[in-house]
């Protein structure tokens, strides 16, 4: 009876089979090789995987270098989550404790994570002549949002060139793809290059929301460019970080709003 298990990136490997053909299944087969030697640390040379996957020796140096960006982007993906997780029960450890100062309104601000990056440090500027698609680490967690919930993803260069000339902060980005993609309406969804060039993420920013903080919900209007909540009469409620607006989404803490008082279909 076999009772170990792994955990692999499933996602790279049914997009190198769906958009590659039989060189995709081919290489997704390589990868699975790779990544099981690397779990049972069976370390082996690039002439070993050259003659085990059949390529000459310079295919199989760029194959692992791009199977090890992978792994970095899959395992920080649960890396983070930990964080996240791990934050939350603190969190809500420390909330429960003290049932008198549970937050108010004013206070959604207080939310936010001291170590994450500021906004103007998540936009995304094309003048950068340094990254690429394979060491930006935002456009890479947009790409993983993207190819987690949906295999219609594109190419990557072509998706890289696109998200340089976008300077909207990636975390609201990403909660975009997340609305556009889970959209009942869009049939067949673009790949990043087109959802981004032709401006699909605007309708899925947020706009109109109702959000909850600590036992209670508060509907408002959500300002993308100062990350400001303010009630419909201009009473402010705080200011909410994109990265949090991610979570909160995720937790079912975040729901759109058509309009104030009708939730979005």
């Amino acid at each position: 009876m076999r009772m170990n298990y792994m955990m692999i990136p499933t996602d790279y490997i049914q997009q190198l089979k769906q958009t590659r053909g039989v060189p995709g299944r081919k290489k997704a087969r390589a990868f699975m090789e790779y990544w099981d030697d690397m779990e049972q640390g069976e370390h082996n040379s690039y002439g070993f995987y050259a003659k085990s996957w059949d390529v000459s020796k310079s295919t199989s140096y760029d194959w692992i270098d791009e199977f090890n960006k992978e792994n970095e982007l899959f395992i920080s993906h649960w890396d983070l989550k930990n964080k996240q997780h791990y934050k939350y029960v603190k969190n809500d450890t420390e909330r429960s404790a003290n049932e008198s100062n549970r937050y108010k309104p004013h206070n959604i601000g207080s939310f936010k994570d001291a170590s994450e990056p500021q906004p103007n440090k998540a936009l995304n500027h094309s003048n950068n002549n340094n990254k690429t698609f394979l060491n930006d680490k935002y456009f890479n967690d947009l790409f993983f949002v993207y190819s987690r919930n949906t295999r219609f993803v594109g190419k990557k260069s072509e998706a890289y060139a696109a998200f340089v000339s976008t300077v909207v902060n990636v975390n609201l980005l990403k909660l975009s793809a997340m609305k556009y993609l889970h959209d009942p309406v869009v049939d067949k969804p673009v790949g990043i290059k087109k959802f981004l060039e032709n401006d699909l993420y605007l309708p899925y920013m947020p706009k109109y929301m109702r959000v909850m903080n600590g036992d209670e919900w508060y509907e408002g209007i959500y300002n993308d460019k100062t990350f400001e909540f303010k009630q419909s009469n201009g009473k402010e409620l705080g200011r909410i970080e994109p990265n949090l607006l991610i979570e909160l989404y995720e937790k079912g803490q975040l729901i759109y709003l058509k309009e104030l008082g009708g939730t979005a279909c």
